[in-house]
């Protein structure tokens, strides 16, 4: 596999200054900054000021296999059999805690191995769950019925900070214990080939006994955090914005893998309908939206980690779905061809190839098997009408599709619609904020009617990551968490899906994650449209330097490392 070089930053004569002010438009899911239900996509913001047992380092060559491996940062060694940390089993993890990492507390106090099993705990809060919760539940032993018991007995008394936190610490989730404040130990239901990437994520974050006096998720557990990263929140308007400033309790002599560059980040809050240029000057950094990408970037071209973007969520709690052919009708009349003509469009220089299949190249358990292709991608509106009126589809009120205002959001429902409607299919597309948007995706029920959603997937992890895309979009679970925004379920899929996780060799795995997404796909659980390459920001040499990628994190940004523009 050969993956295109990120460009490496010019020498300088006179290094760098350290200092000045970063500003970085962010979307408002990456606040609140609550590692315990902040999504994989708001990684490279909690980096900024949290730790997890490993993370990833960046790379200015994205070809460095070193990128997509896990290293140790909370842990002093990541786990194997060579260094007797991973039982003969492969179901038990021991951890040995890194000395001299501390919280920003008055007595900066250490991070233990008890924080840890806060975070872990915390992770399965029934007020906002992490979006991450399915992976650990369906991995680590006894994790999922400690998160269905805390949910069941919310129900039954007020869900305040007090109460969940009588609840997280009265309760046990049996795999995952401390032996003391060095050793940390999990134990697997069964052995996964994906667990340790699973633990670079934001809700594998340590937590510190401080944020039980918080609701999670809420205004104040952001204002209130407790950090051991390289910055805290100094101060934050919710939805608009949050400042971080240089954390004094953080030592980088413990943190290998971190910087801290900037004396202050100030991430501007944007829902997607405007700018989050504040009067200070426009951002240095944006994060890329949830559709379409980032408008200036350089392509990672190669194959590896490419993103499912855009795809087409069905709502099948809808009765409308109902009708296996009203759903395939959908899927033919997309114009998929229509879509990469405007990404190519709006994002020139960036791959992109009409999509089949539901997981993209470069992913684990990638096929090229199409279950509905049309001539060239356009869609074939003739087959769709056909397909409804054999259904006995009758004239109904429009298709509600959502999307968000950012990014390429609105372009591609415009485009979706005006393929449905020839089809036969009447379509209303409507906008969102982000936040919004994001909700409606998460709490379908309770947010208003919607059949269809515009939506992107960007792998969570590059090396064995068949249930980024499969199990967290497919799976029927009872756990919260994950991306199966439409509710499919299917016991065939479930199979297939539980084959991959039990799976001991990769190549058994990504044979039952490729049958999963094949199947699920030929059931129209959501219509993929477009593959596109992972991108990295280009440099912006006249306003800041030291923009490395961490390709494990969707080629985002190392914000830490960031330098600012400083003057004198």
């Amino acid at each position: 596999m050969t993956v295109a070089p990120y460009r490496p930053e010019p020498a300088h004569a006179v290094p760098p200054r350290r200092g000045g002010t970063l500003r970085v438009a962010a979307p408002t899911d990456a606040a609140p900054l609550d590692p315990s239900c902040a999504p994989a996509s708001a990684a490279p913001f909690v980096r900024l000021h949290t730790r997890q047992l490993v993370t990833w380092q960046t790379a200015r060559d994205v070809r460095d296999w070193q990128a997509v491996t896990p290293v140790p940062d909370l842990a002093l060694d990541v786990p194997s059999t060579w260094n007797a940390g991973l039982g003969a089993s492969h179901r038990s993890y021991v951890f040995h805690m890194r000395p001299g990492v501390r919280w920003d507390t008055p007595d900066r106090r250490p991070v233990t191995a008890y924080d840890v099993v806060r975070g872990f705990k915390r992770m399965c809060n029934p007020v906002r769950p992490s979006p991450s919760l399915a992976y650990f539940a369906t991995t680590v032993r006894g994790m999922a019925g400690f998160a269905t018991a805390w949910a069941a007995a919310t129900t039954r008394r007020a869900a305040d900070a007090a109460t969940l936190a009588a609840y997280q610490n009265a309760h046990e989730i049996p795999g995952v214990f401390a032996l003391d404040d060095e050793t940390l130990v999990i134990e697997l239901a069964r052995p996964a080939l994906d667990f340790v990437q699973m633990l670079a994520l934001p809700a594998a974050s340590a937590v510190p006994v401080e944020h039980d006096a918080f609701v999670p998720g809420s205004p104040e557990a952001t204002a209130h955090l407790r950090v051991n990263g390289p910055y805290r929140v100094r101060r934050h308007r919710p939805g608009e914005w949050v400042e971080l400033v240089r954390n004094p309790a953080w030592e980088p002599a413990v943190d290998p893998y971190r910087r801290a560059e900037a004396d202050r980040v100030e991430l501007r809050l944007s829902d997607g309908t405007g700018r989050a240029d504040g009067p200070a000057g426009p951002a240095e950094v944006s994060a890329a939206p949830a559709v379409g990408g980032l408008p200036a970037a350089e392509p990672v071209d190669g194959g590896l980690g490419w993103v499912l973007d855009p795809y087409l969520v069905l709502n099948l709690r809808d009765p409308v779905w109902a009708d296996l052919r009203v759903r395939q009708a959908a899927a033919l009349a997309v114009d998929r061809t229509a879509v990469a003509d405007l990404y190519r469009r709006h994002r020139p220089g960036v791959p992109v190839r009409v999509a089949g299949s539901l997981i993209p190249p470069g992913n684990a358990g990638y096929g090229t098997a199409d279950p509905y292709p049309t001539p060239e991608g356009a869609g074939d509106p003739a087959r769709a009408r056909d397909l409804l009126a054999s259904a006995g589809h009758a004239d109904n009120p429009p298709l509600v599709l959502i999307h968000p205002h950012s990014g390429l959001g609105p372009e591609v429902a415009h485009a979706c619609a005006a393929g449905l409607i020839r089809a036969g299919i009447p379509t209303r597309a409507v906008g969102l904020a982000d936040a919004a948007y994001a909700e409606a995706l998460r709490r379908p029920g309770t947010t208003g009617g919607w059949q269809l959603a515009v939506a992107a997937r960007v792998p969570d992890w590059l090396e064995h990551n068949g249930r980024v895309f499969a199990q967290a979009m497919l799976q029927a679970t009872p756990v919260p968490g994950g991306a199966n925004h439409g509710g499919y379920a299917s016991p065939e899929v479930d199979a297939l899906i539980e084959r991959a996780l039990d799976a001991a060799e990769p190549w058994r795995a990504d044979a039952a994650w490729q049958a999963a997404a094949e199947r699920a796909v030929a059931d129209v659980a959501v219509v993929p449209i477009l593959h596109r390459a992972p991108v990295v920001t280009p440099r912006q040499p006249d306003r800041v330097d030291g923009l490395r990628p961490l390709p494990a994190q969707g080629y985002a940004v190392d914000l830490t490392a960031v330098r600012p523009e400083v003057d004198g």
